[in-house]
């Protein structure tokens, strides 16, 4: 129940497309999957907008707008959160999508929010769904990449969502300190200010395609630590480190990056000095970015056959 005063009225029907991608350690390809759900799903042709509420801004890194123009590194997002005015997002991006940017001034909203709703903590949790719906109609989908180890954050981006995805590694550390930390606070969340929040499932990210007892290992870790089987995608993201590096030095998205791979140099360009080998692109790309469509895929239909149950 809530017991703060003076809430302003959430429309939810407005936050019933949005997805929060969440886990609570760092390195188990939580921005990546977020960055690259909301750019696969915006060049299908629909509306989408990506919340980066990470005081890290990897999302820039993803897309290729750290230390731009565009990168406030979190302004306009904190003060939305600080007065209550509805967020305003970076336009075009990407075409058809939108970012409302991350960075350092977001890893300090926690302790603004606690200064300014002294004594309201659902009020400072639900800082960003009070944002976020006034806008969140106008997008045919909402991707927010939540921090990892930090609590408050985490529950900024849980209270705005209506769907949880969790990537995680397939190791039983990952799986048990991870989804282990992000499940205590998607129950408090669930039970205090957000009873629409549900887990949509979890995915194994940067594990080997072929690794079929590891893959059985994790299930059973996974349904242990969250008490119940079923959550796990069928969809696997595989381990790629090259296309990892490539992304973020490039700062294009995997799908983006399996297309420049069409255009590397030749070799002989290359041994003849017409061509720059840092322009080269892992090949790599095209087997990654089909893991991250195929589970784009299973993500937008499993959430819409339990919409429709």
């Amino acid at each position: 129940m809530l017991d703060d005063d003076q809430i302003p009225p959430i429309d939810r029907s407005a936050l019933r497309h949005s997805y929060v991608i969440a886990n609570g350690k760092g390195g188990v390809g939580k921005t990546t999957l977020a960055s690259n759900l909301a750019g696969l799903v915006a060049a299908d042709g629909a509306r989408v907008l990506l919340v980066d509420v990470n005081g890290q801004g990897n999302v820039g890194r993803d897309l290729g707008y750290r230390e731009s123009g565009v990168d406030d590194e979190g302004a306009a997002l904190y003060e939305s959160l600080r007065t209550g005015a509805p967020l305003i997002p970076v336009q075009g991006v990407r075409p058809n999508l939108d970012v409302v940017v991350g960075g350092a001034q977001v890893g300090a909203a926690p302790d603004m929010l606690a200064a300014t709703f002294r004594m309201q903590q659902h009020r400072q949790a639900l800082s960003l769904a009070i944002c976020l719906a006034p806008i969140a109609h106008h997008y045919d989908l909402v991707v927010l990449d939540s921090a990892p180890e930090n609590p408050p954050l985490q529950q900024l981006a849980l209270s705005a969502a209506r769907w949880m995805v969790a990537p995680t590694r397939s190791d039983k550390a990952s799986i048990n300190d991870g989804l282990g930390s992000i499940s205590r606070q998607f129950q408090l969340v669930q039970r205090s200010v957000n009873p629409d929040l549900t887990l949509l499932g979890v995915v194994l990210f940067g594990s080997g395609s072929a690794s079929k007892q590891i893959h059985r290992n994790a299930r059973q870790w996974v349904a242990e630590e969250l008490n119940a089987d079923g959550y796990l995608f069928d969809s696997i993201v595989r381990y790629s480190e090259a296309v990892g590096q490539d992304a973020r030095s490039h700062g294009r998205l995997v799908h983006e990056l399996e297309a420049a791979a069409a255009a590397n140099p030749k070799f002989w360009d290359l041994r003849s000095g017409r061509a720059n080998a840092g322009t080269i692109v892992s090949t790599t790309s095209a087997s990654v970015a089909e893991d991250l469509a195929t589970l784009a895929r299973e993500i937008l239909t499993r959430a819409a056959g339990q919409d429709a149950a």
